[in-house]
């Protein structure tokens, strides 16, 4: 089956063109919002040749393909007319937000928010994080000299997308509230003007003073929270704007006092709250690894799998990032992340090493090297969680690395995904060699621990499933 006839039939078990309201995806998923989930025959869309599994999360209906997401994409977006992402909106669909919100819970909401926050600037940070790794090679290695000007323009390519990352959350977050994305970025710029970031890094301690009221003085650069708090404030403020601007003058007022009232609120009230909060969210964390790492690794590598499968590893991004910015490296998340998506790829290459069926060696093979570069779903979904004994020993070879890890105090120093190709990132400024060591022993002996343990434990190998074309 093609890619074409792949997203036909996908569509068609969806409950067709008008069942879908909108279509995105991921690295390794097809995202539909449906009109009528129950016109969705999910189990008739597993057993499509090219299909990996569904599952409903974040009131979205999720195919899981794998690496060719975005070719199936493709085809997707060409039968429902898509312009880049999603279907104009049935207005007669009135009821849309209220069901949205009846199967949606706080938690999720947050977790749906963050997660489309850091989609789309994904392929920056990451991009940012890699370059991270690779300049402390050729400083430790001295190639590049610290005091040079290559240095200098080379780390500028390696921080400026954690420095500005208020701009580029801006632009997603904007997009998934639904508001003019560029007066979002205007909002990232009021937060960092030189005015207020000169003073913070000088150490300036004393507010502005707005109308009489107190504007903190905060450095905003590399924030999180901030930016996406501020941006849901400015979506409520230009639509409730909106509603009351006659539509002859909606393009001179309606951006005019959004940015009157949302700006000076935001400075004085929101994006501090937003900074205190990730802050104080990373001390926690952070806390919790420092006193009980070994605990805190070995229950994080152990259902980590499961972070990963609902979506909730998205919440941890924040503070990841958070910590990046204050203390130029994460020791809790990543680590574990590395160590936990090494054995998802150990137990799935046993598995296809093992296995009589032509089909699924061919699909471990191929989820196997995806996991080896930080890629797990397929993985997950496609082969360890079916047969269920390759993901028990992925979790246990998880959980056992990730404790050790932890406790030996390993540390990331760029967001990259974490894989193989991540490995750079573990080199430690200073030059010292233990970061990258202990770094490369956890992905070996979580690789052997959970291959080995697949081949030990056995699975019960399936026939070739006839796929409904």
């Amino acid at each position: 089956m093609n890619d074409k006839e792949l997203a036909q039939k996908i569509i068609q078990l969806s409950g067709g063109k008008d069942n879908i309201k909108k279509a995105i995806h991921c690295i390794t998923r097809l995202r539909f919002n449906l009109k009528d989930e129950s016109k969705a025959n999910s189990k008739a869309i597993d057993d499509l040749e090219g299909v990996l599994g569904t599952r409903y999360q974040n009131g979205q209906f999720q195919i899981i393909i794998g690496n060719n997401v975005k070719n199936v994409y493709i085809q997707v977006a060409k039968i429902l007319n898509l312009d880049i992402e999603e279907i104009k909106e049935d207005n007669n669909d009135a009821e849309k937000p209220e069901e949205n919100k009846e199967k949606r819970n706080i938690i999720s909401s947050i977790l749906d928010v963050i997660a489309s926050s850091f989609q789309p600037i994904l392929p920056a940070i990451i991009g940012a994080g890699m370059m991270k790794g690779i300049l402390a090679i050729l400083t430790v290695s001295g190639w590049v000299s610290g005091e040079s000007g290559t240095y200098q323009i080379l780390n500028i390519v390696a921080d400026s997308a954690f420095y500005f990352l208020p701009f580029l959350l801006a632009v997603s977050v904007a997009r998934k509230f639904d508001v003019n994305e560029y007066l979002g970025i205007v909002v990232a710029g009021a937060l960092m003007y030189p005015t207020i970031l000169d003073v913070a890094k000088a150490g300036g301690a004393e507010p502005l003073y707005f109308l009489s009221i107190p504007v903190p003085i905060v450095n905003y650069s590399s924030s999180v929270f901030p930016i996406i708090l501020s941006i849901i404030i400015m979506s409520y403020v230009y639509k409730a704007i909106d509603k009351f601007i006659p539509k002859p003058v909606k393009l001179v007022f309606t951006p005019t006092l959004t940015l009157l009232i949302t700006i000076p609120f935001v400075l004085a009230f929101i994006a501090p709250i937003g900074t205190y909060l990730g802050n104080y969210l990373a001390i926690g964390v952070n806390w919790l690894f420092e006193n009980a790492g070994l605990f805190a690794g070995l229950l994080l590598g152990i259902f980590n799998p499961f972070i990963v499968m609902t979506g909730m590893h998205y919440g941890l991004f924040p503070i990841i990032i958070q910590n990046f910015g204050t203390l130029g490296y994460d020791s809790g998340y990543m680590v574990v992340n590395l160590v936990t998506n090494v054995a998802q790829a150990g137990a799935v290459l046993a598995v296809a090493l093992r296995t009589k069926n032509k089909e699924l060696k061919s699909i471990g093979i191929s989820s196997g090297i995806s996991a080896l570069l930080g890629i797990t779903e397929p993985a997950m979904f496609g082969v360890n969680l079916k047969l269920k004994k390759p993901l028990y020993a992925a979790m246990i070879s998880g959980g056992i690395t990730g404790a050790a890890v932890v406790a030996l105090g390993l540390k990331n120093y760029g967001f990259v995904t974490p894989g193989l190709v991540a490995l750079p990132t573990y080199v430690s400024p200073d030059g010292s060699s233990k970061n990258l060591l202990i770094a490369v022993l956890g992905v070996l002996i979580s690789f052997i621990i959970a291959f080995t343990l697949t081949w030990i434990m056995g699975f019960k190998d399936i026939d070739k499933r006839k796929k409904d074309n």
